[in-house]
């Protein structure tokens, strides 16, 4: 018989229709539902709420009570290792290691700092670096006074 449906579809609904059957104990009903049945769509979430706060305002993480205690521990450079073994000795922690570790991912992954692009003029302000290391000794130049005149060459001058 030709019906003008492909025989994979015809097949494929065949199939459906047999699971259904035989993962429901009675009768295989067809039509409309009663309006307490149905369940309503998910709302969309409110204005301004990105999806991932959308979504981490739904699940909360067992580590929310100790949120303070752990962002000091995060600050204190600790590892979500460390932070892990004494939520558990000190406060009896629940939950799971992993759970630490996602929560503390969380708080190291934040904005970056912002930094302010200064401008300025050749000698309007110098920079000086308090970085850590060996100490030397700078070797400095005795500053020059003014511009030399074009062409001219000294030993000061930037060249």
């Amino acid at each position: 018989m030709l019906t003008g449906i492909d025989r994979k579809t015809i097949r494929r609904y065949r199939a459906l229709r047999a699971g259904a059957e035989a993962n429901s104990p009675g009768e295989v009903t067809t039509g409309t539902v009663g309006a307490d049945d149905q369940i309503p769509p998910p709302r969309p979430p409110a204005f301004g709420v990105s999806q991932a706060t959308a979504a981490s305002s739904l699940a909360r993480s067992a580590c929310e009570p100790y949120r303070a205690w752990i962002e000091e521990q995060v600050r204190l450079k600790r590892n979500a290792q460390a932070i892990y073994q004494d939520l558990v000795d000190q406060f009896g922690f629940p939950s799971s290691y992993q759970s630490v570790k996602r929560f503390v991912r969380t708080l190291r992954h934040s904005d970056p700092e912002q930094f302010d692009r200064l401008e300025f003029l050749p000698g309007e302000e110098a920079q000086v670096d308090y970085g850590e290391g060996a100490l030397t000794t700078p070797q400095l130049d005795p500053p020059t006074v003014g511009q030399n005149p074009p062409g001219e060459v000294t030993s000061n001058s930037p060249t």
